[in-house]
């Protein structure tokens, strides 16, 4: 099948050598028992572009065609190795991450472009294994979430409609079946679970363990994400007004009702210049809780057919007050996880502004209690690595995405696994 320069929105890319067959692998190096690959053609070189299936044939061009089934890769590279690698087509990524326990997670994604079906892959402590969801589900994974092992949840959306999926540790059930798509769900336990509506909606939706009901979220606020800290304490970043008044804010609940959250001066006020944007929030605990975002420029002020200009923003709670943490410039900051020590890892993606950058490409940047931050650079031989979600256990991280050819033209793309282990 012919690759074309396609737009991609979902991105990743991974890297490791050849996988050893399941005979001859190396001691500690499981096999996979995920889905089986269809019947191809003949082998071929990745030139032959009418041979290839996807970014899978150019990061390990000496694999036979018949040969593309996932791939558990030994442990290499620093600090982040590929552990898992998987061909379902020429555009496949996963999406999303859950950590429940130290030796239990599972990863989430998609398969056959914007038509395909949901994939569910699940870490059992030595391998990633496939897990078959219920049958029916079409859509494409928008969120996960988790309390524990046997408390698993994943969200699917179609064109108007979504479906909210629990495994019991048992298996996979359809929890709800929503008459509109949902944006974001938040897991604090299996009777505590906030899905957040995508569309131009003021209420979320509450699972108490029996059933869904509404719930109220802040007046005339349009939710952006959400979190929670204990069962009756509720975080929610949301957009208010409409035109040049719309502004953001982050907000708290008791149980009883919506507050704002004032950050007591460290962000530039919104003005004729520029406003900030908060797109994302994280929460570890009561005193950690951690806000990301961006200053941008108001569109009249950049020149005429230029993007608006921002610089990213994060700020965390530690319980008494809030504090800015310096970000670098030249990122924006995407998909995050608190690391349970009062710090969390962000993962960045070049700004929208700088022609130069490739974004299938990301870094992770992690960012310490003491105001320190440091950086990794998931990467495949061969190959670009795009993650999409992180999930933090005791002493892992795991980091899940795309691999993507060296090629910049081609974005074609291969599901792929990352692991980084954390030192005390």
């Amino acid at each position: 099948m012919l690759i074309t320069a396609f737009s991609l929105a979902a991105a990743g890319c991974g890297s490791a050598g050849r996988q050893p067959s399941a005979e001859r692998r190396p001691e500690g190096v499981a096999t996979t028992a995920a889905v089986q690959p269809e019947t191809s053609p003949p082998s071929s070189s990745p030139e032959d572009e009418k041979y290839v299936t996807g970014a899978f044939d150019f990061i390990y061009p000496d694999r036979g065609a018949l040969a593309r089934d996932p791939v558990n890769v030994p442990l290499a590279g620093d600090p982040w190795k590929l552990v898992h690698l998987a061909d379902y087509g020429v555009f496949d990524a996963l999406t999303h991450v859950v950590a429940p326990a130290e030796d239990d997670a599972w990863a989430f994604g998609w398969t056959g472009g914007s038509n395909g079906s949901p994939v569910a892959l699940r870490w059992d402590g030595w391998q990633w294994v496939s897990s078959a969801l219920p049958g029916g589900v079409k859509g494409s994974v928008i969120d996960a979430g988790s309390s524990a092992p046997d408390d698993v949840w994943l969200h699917v959306n179609a064109k108007e409609t979504s479906s909210a999926l629990h495994w019991d540790g048992v298996r996979w059930t359809v929890s709800k079946e929503f008459p509109f798509t949902v944006w974001q769900i938040e897991v604090l336990d299996s009777t505590h679970v906030w899905a957040l509506p995508s569309a131009d909606a003021t209420v979320a939706w509450f699972f108490d363990g029996t059933g869904w009901r509404e719930a109220p979220l802040p007046d005339g606020v349009l939710g952006l994400a959400i979190g929670a800290t204990a069962p009756g304490t509720l975080w929610a970043v949301g957009t208010s007004g409409k035109g040049a008044q719309t502004a953001t804010g982050l907000f708290r609940s008791d149980g009883t009702g919506w507050t704002r959250v004032s950050f007591g001066g460290i962000f530039p006020a919104d003005d004729g210049e520029g406003y900030l944007r908060l797109e994302n929030l994280v929460t570890g605990g009561e005193d950690d809780v951690w806000v990301f975002g961006s200053r941008t420029e108001r569109q009249e002020e950049s020149g005429e057919g230029e993007r608006p200009r921002s610089l990213p923003v994060a700020a965390h709670w530690d319980g008494r007050s809030w504090r800015a943490v310096t970000v670098p410039p030249k990122w924006r900051l995407r998909a995050a996880v608190a690391d349970g020590r009062g710090g969390a890892h962000v993962i960045v993606w070049p700004a929208d502004d700088d022609p130069g950058a490739d974004i299938h490409t990301t870094s992770v940047l992690s960012l310490a209690a003491d105001g320190s931050s440091s950086v990794s650079v998931p990467e495949v031989s061969g190959g670009r690595v795009s993650l999409n979600d992180l999930a933090a256990a005791p002493e892992k991280i795991w980091g899940v995405g795309a691999a993507y050819p060296s090629e910049v033209t081609l974005t074609a793309s291969t599901s792929a696994v990352y692991a980084r282990t954390i030192t005390p």
